[in-house]
């Protein structure tokens, strides 16, 4: 018998897993344990609606009262310092030791910082709620932003920024945006409807250094250009927080080295989400960052720990709006293959679908959402599809699922 289960993080990942323990029938003793000092929140508006000032608080992850009806013990503000992977005891930064029988490790990731020397005011990164509403209030009083990095969360900032009226520019070190996430003809996309919107862009140049005697006033590229700014985000990328797993013991790559139920070498010891690097469908294991994959491993190593075992290679899942688009990506699209272009026949989206061998191994949805749902079932089962077909629009996609899965 299972006795108690103490998740590391109250989070996303985190709070799904307690969600599923209960879910699943397990009626022993759950600690969710986080270090913000908040209830479990949902942490996509931190880069639109809360950073905009539209909501003062973020949307929560669970309804209200459900943690207390489920009887999860909430600890939002006494990290864990020290795991005993052996033994399974957990120490806290404040009051004794807890022992349990599972633990799952879902503290998520940090921010990449820059590697240019000390930081300075007016320098920002975007993590969590406290620094939404910290560079929230220095958009208030700002009137030029530079933004570091051209991944998701750069071109989100980007958006909502410009929306309140700043000056804008983002400056990407490789040669176009958001192209590790999305691939660069996506990317090629997206830097052209922020272009639109007045959004600045700066691609194949790096921050040499940040100008100001104290507070940041101004940023040094590269290739020599100085860019005025009154604030800085940070954006590129982010690394997974191992600390407590390295001191336990365990084997750290890329993130917590898992299998594909989300257990990690210690039997007691299970990771999900931004920390752990989970085996990838057709790809290496890493972290892969994003809310949906975050939900599914938290469900499954969730039942991982109740001895129901299912391994789940992950299919990348991601969406984002970006310049007033929605988009919706699925499996890989930055390696090489065939790209297919597929419009709407009502001429409102467009689906990106790439080919290896005939076989539909990734796809990128903008202002498609219906579609999308379709053109995902073909992404997860690898489906060989007829290129002609797939890129007419006339041609039904539920219909070229149905004829893919019978074989034709």
């Amino acid at each position: 018998m299972i006795g108690a289960i103490a998740i590391i993080g109250a989070g996303l990942g985190g709070t799904r897993a307690a969600q599923t323990l209960r879910a699943e029938g397990y009626d022993g003793r759950i600690l969710l344990i986080g270090d913000e000092g908040v209830a479990p929140y949902d942490r996509p508006s931190l880069s639109k609606a809360v950073l905009a000032g539209e909501l003062e608080h973020p949307l929560p992850l669970v309804e209200s009262g459900w943690i207390e009806e489920a009887g999860v013990e909430l600890l939002p503000s006494n990290p864990v310092v020290d795991i005993d992977a052996a033994e399974g005891w957990i120490a806290f930064q404040r009051g004794p030791a807890f022992q349990a029988d599972r633990i799952l490790i879902a503290t998520g990731a940090q921010a990449r910082t820059l590697p240019i020397g000390p930081s300075m005011d007016g320098v920002h990164y975007l993590r969590n709620l406290a620094d939404s509403r910290s560079l929230a209030a220095a958009m208030r009083s700002a009137e030029t932003m530079v933004v570091v990095g051209g991944g998701l969360i750069g071109c989100e900032v980007a958006t909502t920024a410009r929306k309140l009226g700043l000056s804008v520019t983002i400056v990407e070190a490789s040669d176009e945006l958001l192209a590790r996430a999305l691939g660069p003809s996506i990317g090629r996309q997206c830097r052209t409807w922020l272009n639109d919107v007045g959004v600045a862009t700066i691609t194949d140049a790096a921050v040499s250094r940040l100008i100001g005697p104290n507070r940041v006033e101004a940023v040094e590229l590269s290739n020599g250009l100085i860019l005025p700014a009154d604030i800085v985000l940070v954006s590129i990328g982010a690394e997974p927080e191992v600390g407590l797993a390295r001191r336990a013991g365990l084997p750290c790559q890329n993130g917590i080295i898992v299998d594909a139920t989300g257990a990690t070498s210690s039997p007691r010891i299970f990771a999900a989400g931004d920390a752990a690097a989970w085996p990838v469908r057709n790809g290496v294991a890493r972290s892969l960052e994003t809310y949906l994959n975050t939900q599914e491993q938290a469900a499954v190593a969730a039942r991982s720990m109740l001895g129901f075992a299912r391994p789940t290679p992950q299919l990348p899942l991601a969406w984002t709006e970006i310049a007033g688009r929605h988009i919706q990506a699925a499996g890989q699209f930055t390696s090489p293959g065939e790209i297919i272009l597929r419009n709407d026949a009502d001429g409102r989206g467009a689906i990106s679908f790439r080919l290896q061998e005939g076989r539909v191994v990734g796809c990128v949805a903008i202002a498609a959402p219906g579609s999308f749902a379709f053109a995902r079932r073909l992404v997860e089962a690898e489906l060989r599809i007829d290129a002609t077909a797939l890129a007419d629009p006339n041609t039904s996609l539920r219909d070229l699922v149905r004829m893919a899965a019978r074989g034709g």
